[in-house]
C-alpha cells in the first residue's frame, strides 16, 4: 500500500504543482488505474489456477515497469500524451494483481471468531502503509524538488523520475518476495 499511496501523491502534487492541472483534472488523470485496479479485482479468482500462482510476483513486477514507465513519460515535463493512460492502467492493473491475491491468501486461514480482529488489522496495516508511502515518496518528491530549484514542469518531471524510480524499486522488492514465497 506504501507504493499505492506514494504514487498517488507525488503524481498529484507533479500534475498540480509542476503541469498546472486543476485538481479535477489531475483526479480525472487516475481514472483508467481506478478503474483497470477495480475490473482486475473482480476477474482475477476465475482465471486458472496455474496462473493465479504468479499473480503476485507478476502484479508487482507490472506495477515497477508501468511506475517507471509514467516516471519517463513525464520527466521531461511534459504531459505524457496518451501513452500515459496506458502506463496508468498497467500501474493499476498491476496493484490490483498484487494486492488482490495478497490479502486473499493473508485471511484465507483465518478463523471465523478471529474475523474481526483480523479485519481490523488489516485495516491498521494497510493505513500505514498509506501513509509511510505518502510519507517516504512524498518527502522524496519534495525534497528532490527542492533541490532543483523553483517548482515547474521539467524540475517536477526530474523529481518524479526520481521518486518513481524508488517506487519501482520497492514494487520489484515486492516481486521478488513473491517468488521467494512460491517457490517454498
Amino acid at each position: 500500500m506504501a507504493v499505492n499511496a506514494g504514487f498517488l501523491f507525488a503524481l498529484t502534487l507533479h500534475l498540480q504543482g509542476g503541469l498546472g492541472h486543476s485538481p479535477l483534472r489531475a483526479g480525472l488523470t487516475f481514472a483508467p488505474t481506478a478503474a483497470v485496479f477495480g475490473l482486475v479485482g473482480v476477474v482475477w479468482r476465475r482465471w486458472p489456477g496455474p496462473l493465479q500462482r504468479v499473480l503476485i510476483p507478476g502484479g508487482f513486477v507490472l506495477t515497477a515497469v508501468s511506475t517507471a514507465a509514467v516516471g519517463l513519460l513525464l520527466r521531461d515535463g511534459s504531459d505524457g500524451g496518451p501513452w500515459l493512460y496506458v502506463a496508468l492502467t498497467g500501474v493499476g492493473g498491476g496493484l490490483s494483481l498484487g494486492f488482490g491475491p495478497t490479502l486473499t491468501r493473508a485471511l484465507a486461514g483465518v478463523r471465523a471468531e478471529d474475523a474481526a480482529d483480523s479485519s481490523g488489522l488489516l485495516a491498521t496495516v494497510t493505513q500505514l502503509g498509506q501513509l509511510t508511502g505518502v510519507a517516504c515518496f512524498g518527502a522524496l518528491f519534495l525534497n528532490r524538488l527542492a533541490s532543483q530549484g523553483a517548482p515547474g514542469a521539467y524540475s517536477s518531471g526530474n523529481a518524479l523520475l526520481v521518486c518513481f524510480y524508488a517506487l519501482a524499486s520497492v514494487a520489484a522488492l515486492g516481486a521478488v518476495s513473491g517468488l521467494v514465497r512460491m517457490r517454498r
